[in-house]
């Protein structure tokens, strides 16, 4: 089986996309699944969720390895270098390449092959070894990113409570657009998370999304102190006690299994 590999997209900061992919995660984990999670934000925000430290190596020395400060590209390399960098993750059957932290200095830097990952995954066999691989993301435009894109199969954008998220996710969808002229990537849509309708302009926010995505807004989890506590202290959402968190975990899984995995059997994700 070759894995579901899944791409986040959106603007720098502040979406959300990280708070996804984990959470994905640790449904996948949950539900069986063998997944790897690839932090490709210089910032290493999923790295350190998931246990690798500050001055851990991972993704960037994958990339040096791989040749792009030299010029001369060999995915092989990188594959080697890849299979070297995977450590197991924060949940069984959960396993995480790290950004790593000099991949700081490949984030401006020109990558001639936009294929590049996704040959040092495929040689390195990591599509046939997983059912999921969930790539984290900076939220920049640039060649990181769009190694991520020619990675992916499937990619989605989070739209958050603020102000220019919907133009954030806007962005994502016309990214995809464009790649879909060389790469079979697959637009999911966009999923809204932490809305609180009872604060004005956070609701006038979520109904112009609505407006704006229609059948496209997949998924909605309100905002709930349950998400982000399980975010924050590495729990799986499903694994706790209150039905509350176990049916806002149901949210996630399904989004997960029908719109990314393309599994049949899950209703649209809304909890209000």
């Amino acid at each position: 089986m070759t894995a579901t590999t899944a791409v986040v997209l959106s603007g720098k900061g502040g979406t959300a996309k990280t708070l996804w992919q984990l959470t994905m995660a640790g449904e996948a984990s949950r539900a069986g699944y063998r997944t790897l999670l690839i932090d490709i934000d210089p910032e290493q925000n999923m790295s350190y969720r998931q246990g690798a430290g500050q001055h851990a190596t991972g993704l960037g020395e994958v990339l040096n390895d791989a040749g792009i400060a030299s010029g001369e590209e060999s995915s092989e390399k990188g594959a080697k270098r890849a299979l070297a960098e995977i450590r197991p993750g924060g949940w069984d059957g959960v396993d995480l390449i790290p950004a790593g932290a000099s991949l700081q200095g490949f984030s401006q830097v020109a990558i001639a092959d936009a294929y590049l990952l996704h040959d040092i995954l495929e040689d390195a066999e990591l599509y046939e070894r997983y059912d999921l691989i969930l790539l984290d993301t900076g939220g920049r435009t640039g060649a990181l990113v769009t190694q991520a894109m020619y990675a992916a199969d499937v990619a989605y954008a989070p739209i958050a409570p603020t102000t220019d998220a919907i133009r954030k996710a806007g962005e994502a969808k016309e990214r995809v657009r464009k790649i879909q002229r060389s790469h079979q990537l697959r637009w999911a849509g966009v999923v809204l998370s932490a809305f609180d309708v009872r604060t004005g302009i956070e609701d006038a926010i979520r109904t112009e999304a609505l407006e704006t995505f229609g059948d496209e807004v997949r998924a909605e989890v309100p905002r709930r102190t349950a998400v982000n506590e399980a975010f924050q202290i590495g729990e799986r959402l499903g694994d706790r006690s209150d039905i509350a968190s176990r049916g806002l975990a149901g949210i996630f899984r399904a989004f997960l299994e029908r719109d990314l995995m393309q599994r049949d059997g899950h209703p649209i994700g809304v909890l209000r």
